[in-house]
């Protein structure tokens, strides 16, 4: 049933986001794509798509993610793959990620480049881990940080959006955030 189905994805980007009254094309594109779909806090699926940005990345990107040029050249557009994102995202109730807004903002700025795009099925129900574990700590914490907290070990974290997500589902395995 789709409200039982949540989405827990995270995205690399080309950078941060800019204010959202900056011009679309100075926002940061998606470069990389990761998600897995939970029923009942178990894993049903998951996704990871590379993306081309149709610009170079940057130093600091490709030092922060490892990804590089090459790695992307022969990639779809983001625009190529907003079928595939419409039916993942469609088929569930829910929304999780490690700050979401960051991440619907890269998804809803890439949809609104594409001329005469449909309107996106975003999830009814959404769950940014940041805010909910800011409440109890005080701060905004990183996914590094609410890793070893809640897990007991230590994170390599590879700034990969798939190995995000898996670190983040199992803090919600954990937690059973699932059942929120």
């Amino acid at each position: 049933m789709k409200s039982e189905r949540i989405i827990v994805f995270d995205t690399e980007t080309t950078g941060l986001t800019l204010h959202p009254d900056a011009p679309l094309s100075k926002q940061p594109k998606i470069i990389e794509f990761g998600a897995v779909i939970l029923e009942q806090g178990e894993i049903m699926e998951e996704a990871s798509l590379l993306i081309n940005p149709l610009e170079p990345l940057t130093a600091e990107i490709i030092k922060i993610t490892g990804l590089t040029d090459d790695d992307l050249r022969n990639e779809d557009p983001f625009s190529e793959h907003l079928p595939y994102f419409s039916e993942l995202f469609s088929s569930c109730g829910h929304v999780m990620a490690h700050n979401l807004p960051f991440d619907k903002a890269m998804i809803m700025n890439e949809i609104a480049r594409i001329p005469s795009s449909i309107p996106f099925p975003w999830p009814e129900r959404e769950t940014c881990t940041v805010g909910l574990y800011k409440e109890l700590w005080g701060y905004n914490p990183k996914l590094l940080q609410l890793y070893e907290d809640v897990m007991g070990k230590p994170l390599e974290q590879t700034h990969r959006a798939l190995d995000d997500v898996k670190a983040l589902v199992e803090i919600i395995q954990e937690e059973e955030l699932w059942a929120l």
